[in-house]
């Protein structure tokens, strides 16, 4: 009769394992699937092809992960949401999440980075709107201050210029507006977008006082 002769870890799928029986794989099934099963006793037999669907299942799961990266970027909670929204069983989700992250096609960091600096570099945003979008998407503080600290280094910028630069292009719009108004307009739109009191007056200064 077949005997399971080994359950190692998948070299290639985080989270699975390989079932071999007689020494030739078997099956490779989440680690979950395999619960029960050790090497010396008989070939799983009838639990044959449910360890086989338990797999396909998991591995479909994978596959819509890869589809969702493929539209756009996401965290890594994000993600995982998103997969349970569409009915992914979590274990299958969990497995490949962390799949994904040891392959690196799934990396929180990067992904804050990107957004970071599309707001910093692109349309200029406040630090703490960065932040809020990050955390939305289930980013952790620490790693969304460390992308926000790192393109802002890159670029050479700091939040004071980012808020200027956003005061300059709104101030187009506002041009047909006596003064008054505009630093009135000005300013409610800066602490609207989350700068700091100082960081709008200082941005006001250099866009409406400096000289010409």
């Amino acid at each position: 009769m077949p005997i399971i002769t080994g359950i190692t870890p998948s070299p290639d799928k985080p989270g699975h394992v390989v079932i071999l029986v007689d020494g030739v794989p078997f099956a490779t099934v989440p680690e979950q699937a395999a619960a029960g099963l050790t090497p010396g006793q008989d070939s799983p037999g009838a639990a044959a092809e449910p360890l086989r669907k338990a797999g396909e299942a998991a591995e479909k799961t994978y596959e819509r992960a890869l589809r969702l990266l493929s539209f756009r970027a996401r965290s890594a909670k994000e993600l995982e949401k998103r997969l349970i929204e569409k009915g992914e069983p979590r274990e299958h989700v969990t497995t490949a999440i962390e799949r994904l992250t040891s392959s690196g096609l799934l990396d929180d960091a990067r992904f804050a980075e990107a957004k970071a600096r599309s707001g910093i570099v692109g349309k200029p945003r406040s630090r703490r709107r960065i932040e809020q979008d990050l955390a939305r998407k289930g980013v952790s503080r620490d790693v969304a201050d460390a992308a926000i600290r790192q393109v802002m280094t890159e670029e050479g910028t700091d939040e004071s210029a980012v808020a200027e630069r956003a005061a300059r292009k709104k101030l187009r719009s506002l041009s047909g507006l006596a003064p008054a108004e505009q630093r009135q307009k000005l300013y409610a739109f800066l602490a609207r977008q989350g700068y700091s009191p100082d960081v709008v007056r200082r941005a006001l200064r250099a866009v409406l006082d400096a000289p010409p």
